[in-house]
């Protein structure tokens, strides 16, 4: 094997370390996918990841949308997609028309939306968390919720939405007062909502309100902080996790068959 290249981290002792919610996600799943995706170990952009963000536009447009809204607006964009005409591009229209179904039964049933596609700054210990949060609900008595739309087709356990690092970061910018939200509002909570799972209806995932550990923090905090710690260090470890079968880096893990060769 080659000698290591280099030991020297990434950031130094007292460097500012620009995080974003999803890769506090990603560092704190797998700090080894994290370098490698950083690093540009990343596949172009599906068309089912194309749909998800079309999705995305469709909910920012119509935040308080109807199921004929949301339609109308499915089909008007549609060709934003370009697919060619065939059975693929068929069923992935179908998938689109089940997900906006979902989409509207979620939004029948949600708080008035006070911010959608809301985005933050905030400075966290050396880290720099920024990011745009989908949609900031009214929860009442100067208190809000955090609805991060999801597109995939599988969902997290109610275990694994409770901490979920993502949540626990855009939970953190309501409480530091890093969205245009009125003096003193406070979270009650967030939510993952599904709708690209193949279910009836969307599937919510919750995570409680922030509580504030014995030093007047909170666990979101710590894992911002420890995750901008991790991806200025010098060497990151890889971890077993739930998303390894779909790891597009697997062949370069140590952990995974396909990947020993690295080590070997």
């Amino acid at each position: 094997m080659a000698g290591v290249s280099s030991e020297v981290p990434l950031w130094g002792a007292t460097d500012t370390v620009t995080v974003s919610p999803s890769k506090v996600e990603t560092v704190t799943t797998c700090a080894l996918r994290w370098a490698f995706e950083a690093a540009g170990g990343t596949k172009p952009d599906a068309t089912h990841q194309t749909l998800g963000t079309l999705l995305h536009s469709i909910a920012q447009t119509h935040p308080k949308g109807s199921l004929t809204d949301l339609k109308q607006e499915l089909d008007r964009r549609w060709p934003e997609l370009a697919l060619p005409d065939g059975w693929p591009s068929l069923q992935l229209r179908k998938r689109a028309e089940r997900m906006v179904e979902r989409l509207a039964d979620y939004l029948g049933d949600a708080g008035e939306p006070l911010l959608v596609e809301a985005d933050f700054d905030l400075r966290v210990g050396r880290a720099r968390l920024r990011g745009q949060v989908d949609r900031v609900e009214d929860a009442g008595d100067g208190s809000v919720t955090v609805a991060d739309l999801k597109t995939g087709k599988t969902a997290a356990s109610k275990d694994k939405a409770a901490e979920n690092p993502q949540l626990g970061a855009y939970q953190l910018a309501v409480e530091e007062g890093a969205l245009d939200l009125p003096d003193g509002t406070v979270s009650k909570g967030a939510s993952l909502v599904y709708v690209g799972t193949e279910t009836v209806s969307a599937g919510v995932r919750n995570q409680p309100a922030l509580a504030p550990d014995e030093n007047g923090g909170s666990w979101a905090r710590d894992t911002v902080e420890g995750a901008a710690d991790t991806m200025a260090a010098a060497s990151f470890a890889a971890r077993n996790n739930d998303l390894c079968e779909m790891c597009v880096v697997r062949r370069s893990c140590p952990l995974q068959p396909e990947g020993r060769k690295v080590v070997e």
